[in-house]
């Protein structure tokens, strides 16, 4: 497994102790700092060694998570957030994934898959309770204008293998080129789409039927 670093913002103290105990016990996943809010959070990434990845609430107080995320995607674009709430509406599901959260987890999913959740995103897979699948593939059908972004014709490539589910390394492999270069691509590709993670990305292409 790759060894993960995590933060946590959840303002529910009984909630957030409940995660940190059951995070405790991978071996490869180490919980470095908790914050009850967004506004915690984002003071110390400006002067903190920043962490792999953010589990994030939405319904948190002074700042939502999702105005969270978005600031977050400024300020250390690198962190990788995976939203855990339990908000399952269209509206939060879409504005979250928009905002850049590479995931999206329900409260009530089992701690596993919780787990689960956190090791996938870092293998580049989607990490989607089921009722949120269901809402962004349903989003996915809805269709738009055509228009292709100005994306090249190897970014629309890399597109293509990501909607597959394919990781980054399995990318690089089927297109013979570096995980570099892939990411190198996928950054361009976020910039001209105006998306922040692979699910927003992989969406909007298929809605616009770049894809």
């Amino acid at each position: 497994m790759i060894p993960i670093t995590l933060w946590i913002v959840e303002d529910d103290t009984t909630y957030r102790r409940t995660l940190q105990r059951m995070l405790s016990r991978e071996k490869n996943i180490t919980c470095e700092r908790v914050f009850p809010s967004c506004v915690e959070l984002l003071d110390a990434v400006a002067v903190d060694k920043h962490p792999d990845l953010v589990l994030m609430d939405l319904g948190l107080p002074e700042m939502g998570g999702v105005e969270g995320i978005r600031r977050l995607a400024r300020l250390a674009p690198n962190v990788t957030v995976l939203v855990l709430t339990v908000f399952q509406d269209k509206e939060n599901v879409l504005r979250a994934l928009d905002a850049g959260a590479a995931g999206y987890l329900l409260k009530t999913a089992q701690s596993r898959d919780i787990v689960k959740g956190i090791n996938d995103i870092f293998m580049g897979q989607a990490a989607l309770s089921p009722s949120v699948a269901k809402i962004v593939l349903e989003e996915m059908r809805q269709p738009m204008p055509i228009e292709n972004f100005n994306l090249s014709d190897r970014e629309i490539e890399v597109l293509e293998q990501l909607a597959t589910g394919l990781n980054v390394q399995e990318i690089a492999d089927a297109l013979d080129i570096t995980v570099r270069t892939v990411n190198f691509h996928l950054g361009n590709t976020y910039k001209k789409l105006e998306v922040q993670s692979q699910s927003a990305a992989v969406a909007k292409a298929l809605r616009s039927r770049i894809i």
